[in-house]
């Protein structure tokens, strides 16, 4: 969709700051989508089926009712549970935020976006680790759903990055992904989106950057967090 898509990048203070994301955006989130008549759009999933729409083949959209049921389940689970705070105030935080949020302002975390209550942390990684478990028992082939890429691969996968790297730098999980006693399933799982393209392009872009902040230290306040209140569960495998 190269030809047909302009794509911005923004930065941290682009959504902190809001600017023109919230001309898009009144949420001040990414994504944000603009129509070319000018219609605005944002949530991942609405914008994922308006481009399948006006440009898909049909390829992510199985026959069956109940696949294409279980897709929109897999993910709602996605967005409501682990991407999404469900209330756009200051200090709420989506469960994901539990891995990179720092506890006080800094360059990478503004106040508004904080997590400082060290149990509130714990307990969204142990949804987390729930939600795994979730995946790990319903997830029925190579792919999430059948034996095709669709939208749970593409909305799972990018969030799953950040999992792969920040789940054993911060907390000490074993190399979620890359084994096979607690979650065989997704270990197969992510290791066949991997060896697609456009995923394995995804990844590279993500676990750059990533890799990029923990040189730079911005995980170190994360992990002493969780070093400094031992008799809080951390680890899950």
């Amino acid at each position: 969709l190269g030809d047909h898509i302009e794509t911005v990048t923004l930065t941290h203070a682009d959504l902190d700051g809001g600017g023109k994301l919230v001309e898009v955006n009144p949420l001040r989130k990414v994504p944000a989508f603009v129509t070319d008549n000018g219609l605005k759009l944002f949530e991942s999933f609405v914008i994922l089926s308006y481009l399948e729409d006006r440009f898909g083949d049909g390829r992510f959209i199985l026959a069956n009712a109940e696949d294409r049921a279980l897709v929109q389940l897999f993910v709602r689970i996605h967005d409501i549970y682990i991407s999404s705070p469900n209330c756009t105030q200051p200090n709420f935080s989506h469960t994901q935020g539990c891995m990179y949020l720092d506890p006080y302002p800094t360059k990478y975390t503004p106040e508004r976006r904080t997590m400082p209550d060290p149990v509130v942390r714990a307990s969204k990684l142990k949804e987390i680790y729930e939600r795994l478990c979730w995946l790990e028992q319903n997830i029925q082939s190579d792919y999430m759903v059948g034996d095709s890429i669709t939208h749970a691969d593409i909305t799972w996968y990018p969030t799953c990055i950040f999992m792969e790297i920040l789940l054993p730098c911060v907390f000490g999980w074993a190399p979620i992904f890359h084994e096979k006693d607690h979650f065989p399933r997704l270990t197969r799982w992510f290791e066949t989106c991997s060896s697609n393209e456009h995923f394995a392009s995804v990844r590279d872009d993500i676990s750059g950057v990533l890799t990029s902040q923990q040189r730079d230290g911005r995980f170190d306040n994360v992990r002493k967090v969780a070093l400094d209140n031992p008799d809080i569960k951390w680890k899950y495998i």
